[in-house]
Parts: structure tokens; sequence; C-alpha cells
């Protein structure tokens, strides 16, 4: 079954608009961001666990530091990326990231580093993606071509690739510093304005400038999902993946790394390396199968797979086992999001596709921030980090088959 063709955005001509062509400055952008954000990922753990040598809970604190704005904001931001040119909203902002990634290597470079300096930086970093992430999302549809799936798939490809890079990158740290390797995550992030400056001017023009900005237009995405048969169990889904997931990504595999098996920078780097490598295996499997045809029982096979790897870590592997699981766990991760991301793209209406994805980053972001992150901290402290791993590996099957039995996701197509 082919992907239905995205509609053209308004002022595009329509054999403009199918160009594939227009995918790659796209991309290009995107993967300035995204490798940027896998140097953060490293650093921004490495500064709380190894440089300020932080508590568990703390660790978790600052993690949804920088998730909780985009809980707040949002909303907004999916709504203001429906109102403006979001190319040079896309241009703008990855300059404005990049000086304040300058800021923090400023501080780190003259010993002014403090957890409280890392929570201001986190806020602000987390407010710029609560603009970005609704903008690019609902950009892509416009320069994705004929083939929408094949489009998020590479999207997919792109950003744990450009990830897996910017963390790889980061295990330079012990070497060189992490003031040095903030300069060159802020380098990253200004490459995406001018490879986003190649798309034209008339892509990414707003479809509904014109409508006035409302509190109750901020809502119009998660109405839409809220009624939707396909769309709500697959945000419930990714709500527990933020829940679930993303907290141990984030706070329990770096201690995992420190406490268990003694490591440092270059430990955490290797494990935010195996999970972008795992989830470029499973994109590739995808692109070359020519895309995923059962979206819903996909989302549940995958959650459900991730599940029992984080079962498996539980167990107590050496270092090498807890690597080859991780990348394992990334592919299963592909494959839900390539399908939860298609979903959502092809059944978002145009003039408010800009909300419905800012519904899916509320969702994914919240749920992350706001619960995933405190809660893996407080399951570190009072567990340790194997433990931790086995609970939430038994909450997210118990999820999956609840969504399963309750919902007709599993009939998606």
């Amino acid at each position: 079954m082919s992907e239905p063709a995205p509609e053209s955005p308004p002022g595009v001509p329509e054999a403009e608009s199918a160009d594939a062509p227009l995918l790659l400055p796209f991309l290009l952008g995107a993967a300035g961001w995204f490798g940027s954000f896998g140097l953060q990922a490293v650093l921004f753990s490495t500064l709380l666990v190894v440089e300020l040598e932080e508590t568990p809970s703390r660790v978790g604190a600052a993690q949804s530091a920088l998730m909780l704005p985009s809980v707040v904001l949002v909303l907004f931001g999916g709504a203001f990326a429906d109102r403006s040119d979001r190319r040079r909203l896309l241009m703008t902002l990855h300059i404005v990231a990049g000086v304040l990634v300058l800021g923090l290597a400023a501080m780190v470079a003259t010993g002014r580093l403090a957890y409280g300096v890392l929570i201001g930086y986190a806020l602000a970093m987390g407010t710029l993606q609560a603009f970005i992430l609704p903008a690019r999302d609902s950009l892509l549809s416009e320069v994705a071509g004929d083939d929408l799936g094949r489009a998020v798939a590479s999207m997919n490809v792109t950003q744990w690739g450009s990830q897996a890079l910017g963390a790889l990158l980061a295990s330079a740290t012990r070497f060189v510093g992490p003031a040095a390797m903030l300069v060159v995550q802020s380098f990253l992030l200004f490459t995406g304005a001018p490879a986003l400056s190649r798309l034209p001017a008339a892509i990414g023009r707003a479809s509904t400038a014109s409508e006035r900005l409302s509190v109750g237009s901020l809502f119009t995405g998660i109405r839409e999902v809220a009624g939707s048969s396909v769309l709500l169990p697959t945000l419930v889904l990714v709500m527990a993946v933020g829940i679930l997931f993303v907290g141990p990504f984030q706070v329990v595999l770096p201690l995992m790394m420190r406490d268990t098996y003694g490591g440092g920078v270059f430990e955490i780097a290797l494990v935010s390396t195996m999970f972008p490598f795992g989830t470029i295996t499973g994109s590739l499997a995808i692109v070359a199968r020519g895309g995923l045809r059962r979206k819903g029982r996909s989302q549940l096979a995958a959650l459900g797979g991730g599940a029992v790897v984080l079962l498996v870590l539980a167990s107590g592997l050496p270092l090498w086992g807890t690597v080859f699981g991780i990348w394992l766990w990334g592919i299963f991760g592909s494959v839900f999001m390539i399908a939860g991301r298609t979903t959502f793209q092809e059944s978002a209406l145009a003039a408010s596709r800009g909300r419905v994805l800012a519904t899916y980053t509320f969702g994914f972001m919240g749920a992350a921030g706001v619960v995933g992150a405190p809660l893996s901290g407080a399951l570190v402290a009072r567990f340790g980090p194997e433990q931790s791993l086995g609970l939430l590996g038994i909450a997210m099957l118990l999820v999956v088959a609840s969504v399963g039995m309750l919902s007709t996701l599993r009939h998606i197509e």
C-alpha cells in the first residue's frame, strides 16, 4: 500500500512541491540541529554526572528542565508555526540556539559552571525546542515529495544518524574538555541556517496567517487528536514512551555507566551512540522494504520488544551486552517512531498540522519531562539502575497490552 501524497503548500506549484530535492536542504538543516542534540545529550549528562557529581534526583530534575518548557509552550509553538514562515523561523532559531550554547561554553571555560547555570541553560534550550519542533515537523510534509512515509523514514535516519555522530564526537571531551566541545555544538547549530536558506522562499509560508491567534486555537490540535480513533491511542503510546523509555535513556543509563560500570564520559557517549545506531539500522531496513503497512500493530510490537530489552538489561549484563541491548532497543524505537510519526503526518489536516504535531510533542515531552525523568531519578535512588529498568519494562508491557485490547490501534493500516 503506497502512502498518499501530501497536499501542496499554498503558493508552491504542484510539481515543485513534489520535487524530492526539496527534502535535501531540509534534512541538512535537521542534521545540524540533531548533531548538536547528540553532543548535548552527552555533554549535559557529563557536566551533571561527572563534573558536578550530582545525585540521581538532581540529575532527573535537570533533565526535566530540558523538556518542561516544551510542555508549557509547545501548543503555542504549534499555533505559531501554523501562522509563520516556518523556513525563516527555523533559520532564526538555529542561530539563537547557537548563541545560547556559546554562552554555556563561556561559563564552563571561566570556571563558573554550577547546577543553577545548567538549569537556566536547560530551560532556555527547552523553550527554543517548543517552537522549533512543530515548525520542523509541519514543514516536513511540504518538502516530502510524493512518498510521505519514505520522507519520514529519511528524516528518522537523518535525526538519529546525526545524533549518533554528535554523541560519538562528544567522546573527544576527555581530550579537549567540555568548553571546546560546546563550541563545536554551537557550530553545528549555526550550519542549519544556511542549509535551510536553500529552500525556496515560498516553502513554509503559513496558510492560516490571517487567522487570529486565540487561546482556543491553541487547543485545536488536542481536540483533533482526542476525537480521532487513530491518533488518540498513538498519543497514549507516545506518552508512555516519554515516561517509561525516555527517562531511562536520559537518567538511568548515565547513572548506570557511572555507578555500575565505573565509567565516565566515554561510556556515556558509547551508550548514547548505540541507540541512534540501532535506530538508523531499523530505519534503513524499513526504507529498503518499502515502508510499514500495518502501522498500528507495528507500534505495539515495537514497544513490546523495547520493554523486553529493558528486562534483559535489568538482569545485570557485562558492558558489551548492555551496549548491544541498547542497539537493539534503538531498532525497536525506529519502528515505533516511523509508524507513529507517519500516522500523525497523514491524519493531520493541513490547516492545523502544526498544532496536531505539537500535540504529539506535547504528549512526548510533557510525559518525559514532568513524569519520566523525575520518576527515573527516584527509582534509581530507591532501587538502583538495574531494578529500575526492570520495573519500567514491566510497566511498558502492561501499557502495550492495555492499548492493544482497549483500542482499535491494532487494526490501523
